[in-house]
């Protein structure tokens, strides 16, 4: 476990310095194989040193030490698997340095270009609802009153395979074909969902809209209801999540479903909100390749969007998990208890922090590979390594064995608070004007801030008519609001968004508006 108070001792001891008061606050960020690390800028500063040391730090590693001169800022192309400690210290033109800066941990894992690329479209389209229109989903739109299903666009179809398979190809799990066969069953399970306005697994003839090819749906799928049309990935997203599932929360059945690795086929219906995602009982059959198997399923695993998390913004907490896959050519041969003395421990790497780990749960149900282990991981924070360890788990063979793996969840190399400003919006300081035409329009302005800092905003109505977000340089949101508020904020830099809407709830008025911050 990495010891903070000794890397600092055998930092000042190695290097013989008297720290000064003053410190820079160093921030951290990797994208790729790139590194990338900028620091404050202090007062009378002649210049600046890096120092690093391997990961995990033990007494007698060696540190390393680079003189950047009076740059604040430092990249780096690195190598897969890399992960080390660094530190930052200003010095005088008397060569007195300041203290150490906040030590920042690098750990370079690369899922690769096609990812960053897919997710960050994914976060970008989910927020300007995109894929979630009549004209992108329905061949024929859906008329419930008269029973009609309607039927999905091709388009959709192919968002909802594209999607699935890339959730399933963040844990080495092999994509899956669509299946045509099943349009019309998912289509008709989709609409009992609606005409109800409720989910059920075994609709009967008493509820509206019945049918034969619905019903055997329903059994057969992971369903979905919400209150107006949406996007396919985002209705996958929600089953990956799980957090909504409050019947089973920590069996989280869904996910296990969509992630199953011996399922060769889907298919997807959408009824106005409501859905069927086929996950059983397919007219074709596949013998999966055994070699392409993992030997476990975890959630989350390695670098993972961080849209697949409720606890941060919906106030529910979504399940982690673990299901081992112990034997590959026959599923229900992993139907075995492996976790009756499992012991589940969770570390940020950085600083060897144990995380408290509560609600842990394990059940061998037949949802997707039919064992499972689930725990709930509290207070955990976006952008930061931590290690998975699953201890005493009891195999089938009879050895007890131990599983290991890192989680990072990916939030602000995923994303983009930026929106473009259009002719007449402008900044003069810290007051910007602007207009926000309709309710997918948004502009966002940066700003140096520090200590207590107002923001205030005016319309052409009476109260403001329209939201100010402000994101810290990690773009997390810190506060938004719809009237006027204040912010004690430590110096940095923020961006500062202006929008009509917050989550679900908008204004829907063009207005011109003018910001102020103080």
């Amino acid at each position: 476990m990495f010891n903070i108070r000794l890397f600092i001792i055998m930092l000042l001891f190695a290097l013989n310095i008297q720290a000064q008061p003053a410190a820079p606050v160093l921030q951290v960020n990797t994208e790729g194989l790139q590194l990338h690390l900028n620091w404050s800028a202090v007062t009378d500063a002649a210049g600046y040193r890096l120092y690093y040391t391997a990961y995990p730090y033990q007494a007698g590693n060696k540190i390393i030490d680079l003189d950047v001169q009076t740059a604040t800022e430092f990249s780096l192309e690195l190598s897969q698997g890399l992960a080390f400690y660094v530190v930052v210290q200003a010095y005088d033109a008397d060569q007195q340095a300041s203290d150490f800066s906040n030590i920042g941990f690098v750990q370079i894992q690369d899922r690769g270009l096609a990812y960053r690329t897919y997710w960050r479209a994914v976060a970008a389209d989910l927020m300007n609802e995109t894929f979630a229109g009549n004209d992108f989903l329905y061949a024929q739109v859906p008329n419930v009153p008269a029973c009609f299903a309607g039927f999905l666009s091709a388009a959709a179809q192919n968002r909802y395979l594209e999607a699935l398979n890339q959730i399933r190809q963040l844990h080495s799990v092999a994509a899956v074909t669509y299946d045509a066969g099943a349009s019309n069953s998912v289509q008709q399970s989709a609409l009992i969902q609606r005409a109800n306005n409720a989910l059920t697994h075994a609709p009967t003839p008493s509820n509206a809209c019945y049918s034969e090819a619905g019903f055997e749906a329903s059994q057969s799928s992971n369903l979905y209801l919400g209150s107006k049309n949406s996007d396919p990935a985002a209705d996958l997203i929600g089953l990956l999540d799980d957090a909504f599932n409050l019947a089973a929360i920590a069996e989280v059945g869904h996910r296990r479903a969509l992630l199953n690795p011996f399922m060769g086929f889907s298919s997807y219906g959408q009824v106005l909100g409501a859905s069927a995602s086929k996950v059983l009982d397919f007219s074709q059959t596949i013998t999966p390749d055994a070699n392409a198997i993992p030997d476990f399923i975890a959630f989350p695993y390695l670098r993972y969007p961080y849209l697949f998390f409720s606890d941060k913004t919906q106030q529910r907490i979504t399940p982690w998990s673990l299901t081992i896959i112990e034997d590959k050519v026959t599923f229900w041969n992993n139907q075995h208890d492996y976790f009756t003395n499992a012991t589940v421990s969770v570390r940020q790497k950085k600083t060897g922090k144990q995380m408290a780990v509560s609600n842990i749960h394990s059940d061998t149900k037949g949802s997707g590979v039919p064992n499972n282990l689930s725990w709930a991981v509290e207070d955990w924070q976006y952008d930061t390594w931590y290690t998975v360890t699953v201890s005493h788990l009891r195999y089938a063979s009879g050895a007890p064995r131990e599983i290991q793996y890192d989680v990072f969840i990916d939030y602000k190399n995923i994303i983009d608070i930026a929106a473009p400003l259009e002719s007449g919006d402008k900044q003069d300081g810290f007051m910007v004007q602007g207009s926000l035409f309709d309710a997918q329009d948004k502009d966002s302005y940066r700003m140096s801030l520090a200590g207590e800092v107002s923001f205030s905003g005016a319309s052409q109505f009476a109260n403001m008519a329209f939201y100010i977000a402000v994101y810290d340089a990690n773009k997390l949101l810190i506060e938004a609001k719809d009237e006027a508020f204040t912010l004690d904020l430590p110096a940095g830099d923020y961006t500062v968004v202006i929008s009509n809407c917050l989550q679900n709830t908008c204004y829907t008025d063009p207005k011109n508006y003018t910001v102020q911050v103080n």
